[in-house]
């Protein structure tokens, strides 16, 4: 047996797909000798049928899978822009309705891939001991709660109090495996600038627009004395509203932190269509992360 700190475990990131998906894609990812696949969530645009076709592509991959939703699954256009706009925000429990009936058939659609939130799963990837906690679903970022009423009549979740709480209890349940954690969102704490990596383009003022209980339980593994390799999200679009380049991946405290959001994911490059995914390379000392083009 190989000693476990030279094994290496190769995992695919596939930042917000947005539609851009199809079966080169699936061909590719089951040549492509994987360990593991993640999809950081929005695998939609503003129609829940479309993206549910998408789902049921993903369903043909032959490789373990799991996705953690966005905020554009299981979500309408209303709805998501009640969210979104401040004016609207008094119609955001109206507009909910529904959405646990469009999350379980997007977990239909899935088949065999995990449709994963507020979860710890433990893996052992080409051998490499690990422990995934999927962090938050659908989040839009910034300091509140998106999809408030869901959460709470799913998860139990009434806060960002109570998320906090429900993330520090999935890291007491893991074992001594180093721990990676997926979320839709990044945490917050990695910069309040436009182009941070969770940084807010949107807005006129600049600001962290990171996922407070993300940040509070990374931090809260890390002060426990857990080895926590990376967390991989996505959300905010690499390329911002000005056109500046947002970092792909930044490293603080020996954490690996990426942005897998390359949106669209697929491109013409010389003629030639191109795909985009991260591989994420684990071993039991750290994390190394690369960008794809296939």
């Amino acid at each position: 047996m190989n000693d476990l700190a030279t094994q290496a475990a190769t995992i695919g990131v596939i930042g917000d797909v947005h539609l851009f998906w199809d079966d080169e894609d699936v061909a590719f990812f089951n040549r492509a000798a994987y360990d593991l696949l993640l999809f950081v969530g929005d695998l939609s645009g503003y129609t829940q049928v479309r993206g549910q076709r998408v789902a049921r592509s993903l369903r043909r991959l032959r490789v373990p899978a799991m996705c953690i939703p966005g905020n554009h699954d299981g979500l309408h256009a209303f709805q998501l822009g009640a969210e979104i706009a401040p004016r609207a925000h008094r119609f955001r429990n109206a507009f909910c309705r529904g959405q646990a009936r469009r999350c379980r058939r997007l977990g239909e659609a899935l088949g065999d891939i995990d449709l994963v939130a507020y979860s710890r799963h433990r893996l052992a990837p080409a051998g490499v001991p690990l422990n995934i906690i999927a962090g938050r679903p659908h989040s839009i970022g910034g300091r509140r709660l998106a999809c408030l009423r869901y959460l709470e009549e799913a998860y139990g979740i009434d806060s960002m109090e109570s998320s906090i709480a429900r993330l520090k209890w999935l890291v007491d349940a893991c074992d001594d495996a180093p721990l990676l954690f997926l979320a839709h969102n990044g945490p917050s704490g990695l910069g309040d600038r436009a182009d941070s990596i969770w940084g807010c383009d949107f807005r006129r003022k600049e600001e962290d627009w990171g996922d407070q209980d993300l940040e509070e339980a990374v931090r809260y593994a890390s002060s426990a004395g857990r080895n926590v390799l990376a967390t991989v999200a996505g959300h905010m679009h690499r390329k911002t509203k000005s056109g500046k380049s947002r970092p792909a991946q930044v490293e603080k405290d020996g954490i690996l932190y990426v942005n897998a959001a390359e949106v669209p994911r697929h491109r013409e490059v010389n003629g030639a269509k191109r795909r985009h995914h991260v591989k994420l390379t684990l071993t039991a000392e750290g994390a190394t992360a690369e960008d794809r083009w296939v």
